[in-house]
This record gives C-alpha cells, sequence and structure tokens, in this order.
C-alpha cells in the first residue's frame, strides 16, 4: 500500500519519503490523523486546509507539509488543527 520500506541506521521510510526515526515518524503520523479531516470532511480544500496551517502556526506555507517536518514541528499540528476547527465552527474570530 504505501511502497518499498527502505531502512538505514535505525532510519526508516516508505516509498520515496525521507528518512525518519520512529519518534519522528509517529509525530508526522498524528500530524497528518489531525489535519487530514480538514480537508477529507469537505470543509475546505486540500490547499485551503495548507493555507489554514501556515495562517494558525506562522510557517511558511511550503513549510506545512508532514512528510519533511522535524518531530517538534509536526507535534505542533494537532494544536493548530484544533484553532482552525475553532474558526471553521465559530467558536473563534480569524
Amino acid at each position: 500500500v504505501w511502497g518499498t520500506r527502505h531502512d538505514c541506521c535505525g532510519l526508516w521510510s516508505w516509498g520515496n519519503k525521507p528518512l525518519a526515526d520512529a519518534e519522528t515518524h509517529a509525530a508526522r503520523r498524528a500530524a497528518h490523523q489531525a489535519f487530514d479531516p480538514l480537508w477529507a470532511s469537505g470543509r475546505l480544500k486540500r490547499g485551503e486546509a495548507y493555507a489554514a496551517l501556515s495562517w494558525a502556526t506562522g510557517w511558511k506555507q511550503s513549510d506545512c507539509h508532514m512528510m519533511h517536518m522535524p518531530k517538534e514541528r509536526a507535534l505542533q499540528v494537532p494544536v493548530a488543527v484544533r484553532k482552525i476547527w475553532d474558526v471553521i465552527d465559530g467558536r473563534i474570530e480569524a
């Protein structure tokens, strides 16, 4: 499903993704689990979801793609996504 798994020196990846340690991979997976429903729900288009993540975090939009995020940044995504949902659902203003 995900392509070939690559292993090297305690790092690994699937397909053509960058090598990452287990903690970084877990943080990126959690970031995706929080982020993907923004666009998969149909509430935002995928590009709009990335723009919203950029807004919520203050990061450049090019820095918002999880496959390249360091663990520390990926761990911040779920909190930013909750802020985005609060705006979408009218609980706070943008």
